[in-house]
C-alpha cells in the first residue's frame, strides 16, 4: 500500500489521511466551543484559545477540505468516470500524498512544539514581527502540502484531457469530473501564490526584508492580496462545486 501506484489505493489512502486531522481539528474545534460557554477564559488561557483557533483553521483548512475532494474523491472516482485505467502520472500521484503526509508532519511538529497564534490566514504584521510562536514551521508545513495540490491537480488536467476513453467527448463528462478539472486548474494557478506568500512572511521573520513592512516601504494590504489570490478560489469554488 504504501508504494501503490493505484488510484483507488491512493484515494484511500488521501481518505484515511485526512480522517486523521478530521479528528485533530474537530478536537480543536470542540475545545474552542467549550471554552466559549462561559465569558471567562475557564478551560484554557487566552494564548492557548488563540492557539487552538489558529492550529484548527489550518488544519481544517489546508490538511481537511482542500486535499478532501480533489484528491480523494477526484483520486478514485476520476479515471473511472472517463474510462481511463488511471491517472496519467501514477507515481506523481503517490508523490503527491507523501507530500501532504510531510506537510501534516510539520503541522503536528508545530502543534507539540507549542503551536501557532497567528490565526490561520497568517496576518501580516502580526505573523512577520509580533508573534515568537511557529510561524516558520508552520508556513512550512503548508508550502509543502501547497506541492501535494499542485501535483494532483496536474495530475487531473492531463489525465481528463489525455485519457478519456474513445467517445467520451468534453460535453459527455459528468459534471462531477468538469468540477474537478475546473478545481485542478484553480490548485496549479493560485497555489504557487500562496507558496510564494507564505516564502515571504518566512524572509521577513528571518531578514526582515520589508514586503509587508510599511516602515521599510512595504505593504500590509499586499499579503492579503496575495493570500486571498488563493484562499478566496479554494474556499468559495474549488471545495463547494466539488460535491456536484
Amino acid at each position: 500500500w504504501l508504494l501503490t501506484q493505484d488510484h483507488k489505493r491512493i484515494g484511500i489512502l488521501y481518505l484515511i489521511t485526512i480522517t486523521f486531522f478530521f479528528l485533530i481539528g474537530g478536537t480543536f474545534a470542540g475545545l474552542i466551543r467549550l471554552e466559549l460557554l462561559t465569558p471567562m477564559p475557564d478551560l484554557v488561557a487566552s494564548d492557548t484559545y488563540n492557539k487552538l483557533f489558529t492550529m484548527h483553521g489550518i488544519i481544517m483548512i489546508f490538511l481537511f477540505l482542500i486535499p478532501s475532494v480533489p484528491a480523494t474523491l477526484g483520486n478514485f472516482l476520476v479515471p473511472m468516470m472517463i474510462g481511463a485505467r488511471d491517472l496519467a502520472f501514477p507515481k506523481l500521484n503517490l508523490l503527491s500524498w507523501y507530500l501532504l503526509l510531510i506537510g501534516g508532519a510539520f503541522t503536528l511538529y508545530s502543534l507539540v512544539t507549542g503551536g501557532v497564534d497567528t490565526g490561520w490566514t497568517f496576518t501580516t504584521p502580526l505573523s512577520t514581527h509580533y508573534l515568537n510562536t511557529h510561524v516558520i514551521a508552520t508556513a512550512t508545513a503548508i508550502f509543502i502540502a501547497g506541492f501535494s495540490s499542485i501535483f494532483t491537480g496536474l495530475n487531473i488536467i492531463v489525465t481528463v484531457h489525455r485519457m478519456r476513453c474513445p467517445g467520451m467527448t468534453w460535453f459527455r463528462l459528468p459534471l462531477f469530473v468538469w468540477a474537478m478539472y475546473a478545481a485542478s486548474i484553480i490548485m496549479v494557478l493560485a497555489t504557487p501564490v500562496l507558496a510564494i506568500t507564505l516564502t515571504l512572511v518566512v524572509l521577513e521573520r528571518l531578514f526582515g526584508v520589508g514586503v509587508f513592512d510599511p516602515t521599510k516601504g512595504g505593504d500590509p494590504l499586499l499579503f492579503q492580496h496575495l493570500f486571498w489570490f488563493y484562499s478566496h478560489p479554494g474556499i468559495y469554488i474549488m471545495i463547494l462545486p466539488g460535491f456536484a
